[in-house]
């Protein structure tokens, strides 16, 4: 934790550097994924080949979060960061300046690897650094600037492809890049660890980069190619292999990657089972919802872009009180109505079809943010508390890693069941009749429904945890 003569100044200009590489990374997500089709017309290729640019870079960073947040407790956090925000800057221009598709492609991967840094890093910083009373507040801004980033994202990438080309979206990285850079310089403690063990489990970060790899891929691939596919199939094999093989390990070792003891106590795993939830219906919603608007709705990409930027909005304030509250009011409580105002919400989304008011809408996908930026930075917050002060990173890694995977088996998920209904590719030049399109969409939305009294179950049966108080497992 920073000296306490240091003042509450360092402590926001700390918070303010890791605010302003989440907006960077949130920027960056939603810019590039609003910026394929230009992607695809400028280099000639299909629009399923474009969308390479956004889930190799979601698949490279996923796979890394193990890998980065163990560094992180092993070499210190400073270091590690100033090394992911140069990283994730240089993969940008260098995406900026590529001349061919597969160098665009390559620099993307350079770039999740400086993300995943960043992603695991982040809070294990707020969690390590500020006081008591100040992390859930901290959580609550880093994570309002997330959603502004996606925000300022979605708002301005029209203008930057139509005046500048798509170059651009990757250019606008480097003002915010720098003065992040700067700032991490300055305001990050130089906390060397106390931990001195010099073991690496080398093995295992490949064991699970490989098992995270395929498994990912196959997810993300298995609707496009098809579920018996043969390498579809494949991937799931080798998958399930490295993954056993990493926990055998991560067991019989004693400075593991992950300190699977965590997994045993329900007041952690249960907590991470629900942001495993949260995340399958938010990035299943996000996915799924464009298509409700142009389809049922037969709303204008414009128009579908500007509604889809309310849960955003939304979640930009209630991000900020869902964490000050969890400094101050029992973190189950918050989680819990945070999960429960989740599913309210697909239970209008459930009730929506093509003569549903734009209002009505509206207030579905406020409703939605409110719920979402409510429950992620308290559960946040709750979630890193219980690390021990050497596993910061690892613990952090870990959240994320199963963060990132549930909001891959979200659009999965959302995508297999819309596609038995609408398998068309277009179901209005195919004159599918609006009663079985909306019948496809109200499977989806009761399958979320259900997904979220899951997470209901799990965030009340998580064990009530003292604000000021944290274990070592």
């Amino acid at each position: 934790m920073i000296n306490n003569t240091s003042g509450k100044r360092e402590y926001i200009l700390l918070t303010l550097t890791v605010c302003i590489v989440h907006f960077l990374l949130g920027l960056d997500i939603n810019i590039v994924s609003v910026s394929l089709p230009t992607i695809s017309q400028s280099f000639n290729i299909t629009p399923a080949s474009a969308s390479k640019v956004v889930w190799i870079y979601f698949l490279v960073l996923t796979c890394f979060l193990p890998l980065s947040g163990k560094l992180g407790d092993q070499f210190g956090f400073k270091k590690l960061y100033l090394l992911g925000i140069f990283t994730f800057l240089a993969g940008a221009v260098l995406c900026g300046l590529s001349t061919s598709f597969e160098m665009l492609v390559a620099f993307r991967i350079l770039q999740a690897a400086g993300g995943a840094i960043l992603f695991s890093i982040t809070p294990a910083i707020i969690s390590s650094y500020l006081p008591e009373g100040m992390k859930g507040k901290a959580f609550g801004i880093n994570y309002a600037f997330v959603a502004l980033g996606g925000v300022v994202g979605r708002a301005f990438s029209g203008y930057l492809l139509d005046a500048y080309g798509w170059s651009s979206i990757f250019f606008i990285n480097i003002i915010p890049g720098i003065a992040a850079l700067v700032l991490a310089l300055r305001y990050i403690p130089s906390v060397s660890p106390s931990n001195k063990k010099v073991f690496f489990d080398v093995l295992g970060s490949i064991y699970i980069f490989i098992g995270l790899f395929f498994l990912l891929f196959a997810i993300n691939n298995g609707q496009q190619m098809g579920w018996m596919n043969q390498y579809i199939t494949t991937s799931f094999i080798i998958a399930a292999v490295f993954i056993y093989l990493f926990i055998k390990r991560e067991i019989d070792i004693p400075a593991p990657l992950f300190n699977l003891n965590y997994l045993k106590k329900k007041k952690f795993s249960f907590p991470l089972i629900s942001f495993s939830v949260v995340y399958i219906v938010t990035n299943g919603m996000v996915f799924l919802f464009p298509f409700y608007l142009q389809w049922i709705k037969s709303l204008s990409k414009q128009e579908t872009g500007l509604l889809m930027t309310i849960p955003s909005v939304m979640q930009i304030v209630s991000g900020f009180f869902g964490g000050y509250l969890s400094d101050k009011k029992s973190i189950r409580i918050i989680c819990t109505y945070g999960i429960i105002l989740t599913f309210l919400s697909y239970l209008f989304f459930y009730f929506l079809d093509s003569s549903s008011d734009i209002l009505l809408i509206i207030a579905s996908l406020s409703l939605f943010g409110i719920a979402i930026g409510t429950f992620i930075p308290a559960n946040t917050n709750r979630i890193m508390s219980y690390a021990g002060i050497e596993e910061k990173g690892s613990i952090s890694a870990l959240m994320l890693t199963v963060v990132r995977t549930g909001s891959a088996l979200g659009v999965c998920f959302f995508a297999a069941i819309l596609s038995v209904y609408i398998p068309q590719a277009n179901p209005i030049t195919a004159n599918v009749p609006m009663n079985i399109m909306e019948s496809g969409f109200k499977a989806v939305f009761l399958f979320g429904t259900i997904v979220c009294l899951i997470g209901i179950y799990f965030a009340v049966r998580s064990e009530e945890k003292e604000v000021n108080q944290y274990e070592v497992l």
